[in-house]
């Protein structure tokens, strides 16, 4: 028996005697509330909160409308949020997360309600990325599908867990640039039920947003379909960092910027 299972077996037999919630998803110290993180580690994870772009949704600098990539190529979909930073302890998790903690995804689905309560109280319709079938049977599992699903357990919005199919695996994207990596996923995903999809205000779930690339290929899709709004939500995302550029680029940056 690997080590996942005894740990969800340790849980449940702990649950038996003292309750649910009782062991702290990211430090396993016991949690006496309803609370899937105890109060310690709820104040030392990074928290997506303060200066945002107001469209991708990742941490930026300082308070500007969107980050200069949005603003360069404007996303399909009407705005992201993210319920962490992809920093320190979270990225541990999100890692435990791919690799087999799949108990991990009633906590990040715990953090990520308030933000689409906040955020997208009006929509409709959950998704989540899809994976290839191949890329799913080598991971056991879609990481993004166990969050939609958690989700839509606690909002009470339909999660559509067949909406949408991914055709083709694509390459790993880590070492690609924005444009390798929209080109890398053009024409990768497509709707299965268009007609569920049409007229609806669907957010698109999954784990990380890095670029945004994969969730603005996803989101192009949904529109062909005849999506109203497109949201997405994500456990995390990575903060954007401004490149290096030339003085012509920043002063037209600075200019832009007034």
């Amino acid at each position: 028996m690997d080590r996942e299972k005894w740990r969800r077996l340790a849980e449940l037999a702990h649950e038996a005697v003292f309750g649910r919630n009782c062991v702290c998803a990211a430090c396993d110290e016991d949690v006496f509330s309803d609370s899937l993180f105890c109060e310690r580690c709820l104040a030392s994870l990074p928290a997506n909160a303060g200066f945002i772009c107001s469209k991708c949704g990742r941490a930026i600098e300082a308070e500007y409308p969107v980050c200069l990539e949005c603003k360069a190529h404007m996303p399909e979909y009407d705005a992201a949020r993210s319920a962490f930073r992809y920093e320190g302890q979270v990225i541990g998790l999100i890692k435990k997360f791919k690799t087999g903690g799949r108990y991990l995804a009633e906590a990040f689905a715990e953090r990520m309600e308030p933000v689409r309560q906040k955020y997208f109280a009006d929509a409709d319709l959950l998704v989540s990325v899809p994976m290839t079938e191949a890329a799913r049977k080598k991971r056991g599992y879609n990481q993004a599908a166990l969050l939609a699903s958690a989700l839509a357990r606690r909002c009470g919005v339909a999660y559509a867990p067949e909406a949408l199919v991914k055709s083709r695996d694509t390459a790993a994207q880590k070492q690609l640039s924005a444009a390798e990596r929209a080109k890398n996923l053009a024409g990768s995903f497509r709707v299965h039920e268009r007609a569920l999809c049409r007229g609806r205000h669907i957010v698109i779930v999954d784990d990380v947003l890095t670029t945004g690339a994969t969730a603005d290929a996803v989101a192009r899709a949904l529109r062909g379909a005849g999506a109203g709004r497109v949201y997405v939500l994500t456990a995390a995302s990575v903060a954007y960092r401004e490149r290096q550029h030339t003085p012509e680029e920043a002063l037209k940056n600075r200019g832009d910027r007034r």
